[in-house]
């Protein structure tokens, strides 16, 4: 004899393909609108894509708004102490990048085995350390997501650094909104 229990399944009343669709629109004003507070889209689609290898709940949010901003965050530090190597000490830019990315890369990595935000969002993690030396290192210019930047190279690393992070989080937010679009609806088998 077997007995059976119900279960509930989520329901998509809007569908998958549409949501995203209508997301993605949703996005566009925030990366082409806002002129030199343009956000990287492309970042934050990172970020959303985050949001649904992290389970699509909300409490995935914790892991992409922490982790994502504290990864990039070791980067805007190791940028700040690139370029003083750069211009002050007339390093030449690649080994200079050479040597301090794996000093800030090892530190960033060996700093994860001490918190448990850090081990279970390494993605978003890895993914906010890569973010930040994308645009770094692409030279992206202000309107094209890397903030209000000015002249002065050490203040642009925190500038961007505040701008990846806000690209991170929003993606986050694109990921929950688009869980939102399709109207799920729990129902029993």
């Amino acid at each position: 004899m077997s007995t059976s229990t119900a279960s509930e399944v989520i329901i998509e009343r809007v569908p998958l393909w549409l949501a995203v669709a209508i997301t993605v629109v949703i996005s566009i004003p925030f990366g082409t609108l806002l002129h030199d507070y343009n956000l990287a889209l492309w970042a934050s689609f990172i970020a959303w894509a985050e949001y649904f290898a992290l389970g699509a709940k909300p409490s995935a949010l914790k892991y992409i708004w922490i982790a994502f901003p504290l990864g990039a965050l070791s980067m805007a530090v190791f940028a700040d102490v690139n370029d003083y190597f750069i211009i002050y000490m007339r390093w030449n830019p690649i080994v200079s990048a050479a040597l301090w990315l794996f000093v800030f890369v090892g530190a960033a990595v060996y700093a994860m085995r001490f918190h448990p935000v850090l081990q279970t969002g390494s993605l978003p993690y890895f993914n906010g350390i890569s973010m930040y030396l994308a645009l770094y290192f692409g030279g992206i210019k202000p309107g094209a997501g890397a903030g209000p930047l000015t002249g002065d190279p050490f203040i642009n690393a925190w500038i961007l650094w505040i701008w990846v992070s806000l690209a991170g989080i929003f993606g986050g937010f694109l990921g929950w909104l688009n869980v939102q679009l399709t109207f799920p609806k729990k129902v029993k088998r």
